[in-house]
């Protein structure tokens, strides 16, 4: 008879806030190393002709699977035709790149890439914005808490610290405690991909508004990634909520977003 051995829910604020002390971190962290990257840009791109290798015609081939063959434009031409068009404008954009780099890290008024710095400052507020509503939501941090995801990977490893990561009022234990569902060896891996993939899965859920379709086809590839890495002394993991079965899998209940983890015996 099937055993439920653990099951809980980690609920999915709609947005968390960055603090004043992390905004400024991820500013003084690019302003502080503006120099460092402009000489890294210029070594690694410092010419023509690299430019064109690693981004013009890397992008042009990434860029050309996504034109149909037999597509043709209003003005008669083919896809072979934009497919070229679009290489040709790519090679040619090499000055107007150059030249918005010099600008941007230039020396003003005795500051080295004053412009630069400038810019890093002035989109500190859409880059809390982002982090707010994407990333953060589903990370939290170590100052004031973590996230949904990070408590499900360390649940899921046997990691004992997840209880104590439990947030009040949004995460709920309803059977059992963290365990270990990993094979012997695999617990490191398990832990960091699980982690990884549901902060992507989330972010991309969100994106998609929540859709259904977006929701499953995640929920599968995530317990198919837990399936591939766990031990068979559990039930396989799968992507929906089934009470004899192991998953974990995102809901959506407007207006409640969560994870929800059930780990479960033969």
């Amino acid at each position: 008879m099937p055993e439920v051995v653990s099951l809980v829910k980690l609920g999915i604020p709609n947005a968390q806030p960055v603090s004043d002390e992390m905004a400024n971190r991820w500013a003084n962290r690019l302003t502080d190393s503006a120099a460092y990257l402009h000489q890294q840009l210029r070594t690694r791109i410092p010419d023509a002709g690299v430019f064109e290798k690693l981004l013009a015609d890397g992008s042009n081939k990434k860029w050309r699977p996504m034109i149909d063959p037999a597509f043709v434009s209003q003005s008669e031409r083919t896809s072979g035709d934009i497919i070229t068009m679009q290489g040709a404008n790519l090679k040619d954009a090499y000055d107007k790149w150059d030249t918005k780099i010099a600008l941007a890290f230039e020396t003003v008024d005795g500051v080295e890439a004053k412009r630069f710095k400038d810019q890093v400052q002035n989109s500190k507020d859409n880059w809390i914005t982002q982090v707010e509503q994407k990333t953060l939501r589903m990370t939290g941090d170590k100052g004031r808490g973590l996230g949904a995801a990070p408590i499900a990977g360390y649940w899921l490893s046997g990691d004992l610290r997840a209880s104590g990561l439990l947030r009040v009022n949004t995460d709920e234990v309803l059977k059992g405690g963290p365990v270990n569902v990993a094979r012997t060896g695999l617990r490191t891996m398990l832990k960091a991909g699980l982690i990884q993939k549901l902060v992507q899965s989330g972010v991309l859920i969100t994106k998609a508004g929540y859709a259904p379709a977006v929701i499953t086809q995640h929920n599968t590839a995530i317990n198919d990634f837990l399936k591939g890495l766990q031990s068979p002394l559990y039930v396989d993991f799968q992507p929906t909520i089934d009470p004899v079965k192991s998953y974990c899998v995102f809901v959506w209940e407007e207006p409640l977003f969560r994870v929800e983890i059930q780990v479960v015996k033969p």
